[in-house]
């Protein structure tokens, strides 16, 4: 009978000093439990928080130390998780230059009709780990911003015309009227020649309802998002309007008014109150914008061409018969956009030759395009404040003119004082000689 060996027995010294022995095979046990599988608390789950807490507190595979950690309730566990299914990221602008956001889901429906259609309604993307992506490309990136700074009611600074105009974009999109306004209360600010293209082009669409006037037909019901958009975009557009009135010469020939569409191109041409010396201009901006369209057509941007895409109507929207013979002859009749008939009798008009037998002749051409001619002046009407900065400018060079001439009334009253100063002087020595 073979005697059995005691078990070896293995010396450990705990963190507070005090020794405890423990066997080979429980050893291997307790390994082994500890690589297959994770310890478990009963009743309880573990958070990531736990893991924080026990590295603070040293814990190294102590059950006396294990039992002081304090642990996360399952309710709040829960309530993470559904943090977690709220979270979505959102990528904004054009392919390779995107900015991201991760943002809540319900914070944003909440303020907004489209995101709440976007990423609570049906067509929502699932809840995922990591949040899923909703790409917004058609978005201006720094507009978006913009957006969520107001939603998150953050305040909204702009820093340039280009980005506040994007910014009304998203705000007539996303349906948020107040930031509608904040943009456009900057955009009439800072309106000039130099930008008010850029602000005019598709603002009509959201104006709604607005006749030559650019005026609301009614005020907007209680509610209606859109239709408050459409007031404050009308106001825009009528401080737009007054800007083209007042310096055509300066806008006219900007590149982006060929990125205009026929009907805002139509608008322009056809305002009776365009600030205009030279009906030139408007003839020149009109065969550059017929050019460009003909090319984002795909033809040849020949007289016939350019004819075609611009309706008489707006052709003839300028005022041929008040330019000089030698301006339209160098510019519309050269251009060959006119026919050689409506050339011939608008240069017989501009001369005023009225022959009868000429009429007689002409007098079938009047019929189609040719009836549409006008020679009544462009009537600029200025706005209170451009009459006032006038009436100012007027009277600053009416004081400066007084001023000048009481200088020149004050410098020849000082000579006639001195020339007759100088006579009595001659008087009084001859008498003493004499």
């Amino acid at each position: 009978m073979v005697a059995k060996l005691p078990r070896k027995k293995f010396t450990m010294t705990a963190e507070n000093g005090q020794c405890f022995t423990r066997s080979k095979p429980e050893r291997s046990r307790e390994k082994n439990r500890e690589g297959l599988r994770p310890r478990r608390t009963v009743g309880r789950t573990l958070h990531p928080i736990f893991i924080h807490l026990s590295k603070d507190l040293n814990v190294k595979n102590s059950k006396d130390k294990m039992a002081e950690v304090p642990l996360i309730p399952a309710e709040e566990i829960m309530s993470c998780n559904n943090v977690q299914d709220n979270l979505v990221m959102l990528e904004v602008g054009p392919h390779r230059d995107t900015w991201r956001y991760c943002v809540e889901r319900q914070r944003l429906a909440d303020r907004s009709e489209w995101f709440r259609a976007m990423l609570v309604g049906p067509l929502a993307p699932p809840p995922s780990t990591p949040p899923p992506t909703v790409r917004l490309e058609h978005v201006e990136k720094r507009a978006f911003d913009h957006l969520l700074r107001y939603l998150h009611d953050e305040p909204v600074n702009f820093q340039s015309v280009s980005t506040a105009r994007a910014t009304l974009d998203v705000a007539h999109q996303y349906l948020c009227p107040q930031l509608a306004r904040l943009a456009i209360k900057y955009l009439e600010a800072n309106l000039t020649s130099n930008n008010v293209l850029e602000v005019l082009q598709g603002l009509k669409l959201y104006a709604a309802n607005l006749g030559k006037a650019e005026s609301p037909s009614a005020p907007p019901l209680p509610g209606d998002e859109a239709g408050e958009i459409a007031v404050a975009c009308a106001s825009l557009l009528g401080a737009c309007m007054n800007v083209v009135d007042s310096e055509p010469a300066a806008i006219l020939p900007q590149e982006r008014f060929e990125e205009l569409t026929r009907e805002e191109v139509a608008e322009i041409a056809e305002r009776d109150t365009l600030n205009l010396r030279h009906e030139g201009v408007l003839f020149t901006a009109l065969d550059r914008w017929a050019a460009s369209e003909c090319r984002r057509h795909g033809v040849e941007p020949t007289p016939c061409n350019k004819r075609t895409v611009l309706n008489d109507e707006i052709w003839f929207s300028v005022r041929f018969t008040l330019m000089t013979d030698k301006e339209f002859i160098e510019g519309p009749m050269a251009s060959g956009v006119l026919t050689s008939k409506e050339s011939a009798f608008i240069v017989a008009k501009i001369l005023g030759h009225h022959h009868d037998r000429q009429q007689q002749q002409l007098q079938d051409a009047t019929v189609g395009p040719l009836s549409r001619l006008s020679n009544v002046p462009r009537r600029f009407s200025m706005s209170a404040a451009e009459r006032k900065l006038k009436k100012y400018r007027h009277g600053k060079l009416e004081r400066e003119e007084n001023r000048k001439n009481r200088k020149r009334e004050c410098a020849s009253q000082g000579q006639r004082a001195c020339a007759s100063l100088g006579n009595c002087l001659v008087r009084v020595l001859a008498c003493v000689f004499d």
